[in-house]
């Protein structure tokens, strides 16, 4: 009886302290399998709204399904970063990414498993350093050139975030990220071959090379700067171009306090 009494009093009061937990720390599972850490901090509003802070970062290194991406990157990186990556190999490549997504959410009805919807606006900074095929002139003499072009591209964007909650016991959660598309700009969109054989180039090889860049890669001079000359190679964009983004699958372990 009196074991029952004691078990009477904590019961409830874990129950309610269950229901007051008003904070959540969180880490993507799923991000392990790209080389990405994520983490997000939530905040509870109301029973129903939540405000999210989401941190991710990857270092630069080879990534996951490399032929996957090269394909991609060949069939949609005109229409998403304004550069045809025809001749780019993303397979070869060394990405990083870092960026932080603000995001207030509305879960649907009380109950412990409820799905949820997002509005988030998202920054990102991509840095790579990918391979690419060059077109050359030098002595009269076209060449092939493959070289490592650094990127540098920065975005800004907003968007709507799908997904699925589900509680367990002992104050821990698991956010199912289904899809969030995002869209907005490209603020920087910046490219770097340095190379010891510009140096080696007259002014009718540089020109050479800059218009084949431009063809090459199919930039519009109403959003590119190239230039070239002794010691590097550049593409800049000038002004802003759209872009368009995928906040894919995540797994998204909590734990409430």
């Amino acid at each position: 009886m009196r074991k029952f009494l004691i078990l009477s009093f904590f019961i409830p009061f874990t129950l309610s302290a269950q229901k007051d937990f008003k904070n959540s720390l969180k880490v993507n599972a799923a991000g392990i399998a790209t080389g990405i850490i994520s983490v997000q901090y939530e905040h509870m509003l109301s029973s129903n709204f939540s405000f999210n802070n989401t941190f991710f970062y990857r270092s630069e290194s080879k990534i996951p399904l490399g032929l996957q991406f090269d394909q991609l990157a060949k069939k949609y990186s005109l229409g998403l970063t304004g550069v045809d990556f025809e001749y780019i190999y993303v397979n070869e490549a060394q990405i990083g990414v870092k960026g932080y997504s603000p995001e207030l959410r509305y879960y649907f009805g009380r109950k412990k498993n409820r799905f949820f919807v997002s509005l988030f606006g998202q920054y990102e900074n991509f840095n790579a350093l990918i391979p690419a095929s060059l077109e050359a002139r030098y002595n009269q003499t076209i060449l092939p050139i493959k070289v490592p072009v650094a990127f540098d591209i920065r975005t800004i964007s907003g968007g709507i975030l799908i997904g699925k909650q589900f509680k367990f016991v002992n104050r821990i959660s698991l956010d199912v990220v289904i899809i969030g598309p995002h869209f907005g700009k490209a603020n920087t969109v910046y490219a770097k071959v340095e190379t010891s054989i510009l140096s080696r180039f007259n002014e009718g090889d540089k020109l050479y090379l800059k218009e084949k860049i431009i063809s090459r890669f199919r930039l519009s001079e109403s959003y590119f700067d190239v230039t070239v000359d002794n010691d590097k190679a550049e593409i800049n964009a000038f002004k802003s171009i759209p872009y368009l983004g995928i906040r894919g699958f995540g797994l998204n372990l909590g734990i409430s306090f």
